[in-house]
């Protein structure tokens, strides 16, 4: 507990914690996606000064690096050397396919560092372009070669390599790093399958395979499992994890940036580097340039977290609040995250509390009857609207009430 937010102690008890295997200095390095991911979900499109603004953005975040894909068009390798120039402190660090042509455009832009990909499923290389597990390893071997000799910082992501067999990938990610020479290695669970725990368990292999190599997570969020996946990554001792803002991307979408940086934070006492307080901005930023509404539902960012409507809500916030601990109800106030504050709300699950608390604001004085019709009244006609109602229309039924006297 601290004067912003209340989580379970059971996170941190002894026995609980004794169970995961946390990376050095407890340290997670945020790898934000946002720039490359959030275009692949349909109907994404940013222009250049978007790309700038979000990169912009993200460095004030504090995300320890960003991704662009600048071999895409001309516009994504001339932004890319743009964002470079910005000489933000979030490293850049460009997306390539193990093609030659694909690393020389990561060097040409002047970017930090490159993330060598493709598919690693034997199955799917054999029907796709005929390769053999022996091609596959070797092809991504020279990629990481011919990238270090470009003076690259240089991740290999395998991907789609959560469902071949562990002994392929055991030996593709020794060949990475011993023979190719990575400076870390990122695995993917392309297809959101893999449960927490397996997720786990195959991270602390990769540590046993290449002990002292940096391990990246990636994971799309098909069966809603993405965010737990970084979690699970960090248990078994990842140090960086792949995320989006507002978890956009492909399909599923990716694991969300603010979900994942305040779950490592306030969960598991993991340090991210992350401002917290321009999560709910950022959220702000990047939904509007992408034309995606945020769902109020959402966790962390959403509308819904700090409005009540519910009179046994209403009451128990307010309770909390005169005791001194505003987030015994929701878990953290939202200043943490950005937000301005709490809001009230009133609507067919409105109780007393709720409308002497917006009397109160308004100046308008009821009889303890006056406040019970009252409430009724808001209750009918949230119904009728089949919504909220304003403030507006709450001045003119308190009026009402003023005017009969009843």
């Amino acid at each position: 507990m601290t004067d912003e937010y209340w989580v379970t102690p059971f996170n941190f008890s002894e026995e609980s914690r004794s169970q995961i295997t946390l990376p050095p200095d407890n340290r997670v390095y945020m790898h934000d996606v946002t720039i490359r991911e959030a275009e692949q979900a349909p109907g994404i499109v940013f222009t250049k000064e978007e790309k700038l603004a979000i990169a912009q953005a993200l460095d004030r975040l504090g995300v320890f690096s960003l991704e662009t894909f600048p071999i895409v068009s001309k516009d994504d390798m001339e932004v890319t050397r743009q964002i470079v120039d910005l000489k933000l402190r979030a490293k850049v660090i460009c997306l390539a396919r193990w093609l030659k042509e694909d690393i020389d455009a990561v060097a040409d832009c002047g970017a930090y560092g490159v993330i060598v990909e493709n598919v690693a499923n034997p199955w799917t290389c054999d029907v796709m372009w005929g390769l053999t597990e022996d091609e596959i390893v070797g092809r991504f071997v020279e990629a990481v070669k011919y990238a270090k000799s470009l003076g690259l910082h240089t991740v290999a992501m395998p991907w789609d390599d959560f469902r071949v067999s562990i002994s392929f990938l055991e030996r593709l990610y020794k060949a990475i790093v011993f023979d190719g020479g990575a400076d870390a290695i990122a695995i993917s669970d392309t297809s959101g399958n893999s449960l927490p725990w397996t997720t786990t368990f195959l991270i602390r292999k990769l540590r046993e395979w290449i002990p002292d190599t940096p391990i990246h997570m990636h994971a799309h969020n098909e069966f809603g499992l993405a965010n737990a996946g970084m979690l699970a990554a960090v248990a078994g001792g990842a140090s960086f994890v792949h995320t989006c803002i507002n978890g956009l991307g492909s399909r599923g979408g990716n694991a969300a940036t603010e979900e994942v940086a305040v779950a490592l934070e306030l969960l598991m006492g993991v340090s991210t580097g992350v401002r917290l307080d321009y999560l709910y901005p950022t959220c702000q930023l990047v939904s509007e340039l992408a034309k995606t509404p945020i769902p109020r539902n959402k966790a962390i960012v959403g509308s819904n977290l700090f409005t009540y409507v519910a009179g046994l809500s209403v009451f128990m916030f307010e309770k909390a609040c005169t005791a001194g601990r505003p987030y015994a109800y929701v878990p953290f106030v939202p200043q943490m995250v950005g937000r301005e504050g709490y809001e009230i709300v009133l609507g067919k699950l409105s109780g007393k509390t709720a409308v002497r608390s917006l009397l109160g604001e308004m100046g308008i004085k009821l009889t303890d009857e006056q406040v019970s019709r009252l409430t009724e009244l808001v209750k009918e006609e949230a119904i009728i609207r089949k919504s909220t109602i304003s403030r507006q229309t709450f001045s003119q039924l308190a009026n009402r009430i003023l005017e009969k006297g009843v």
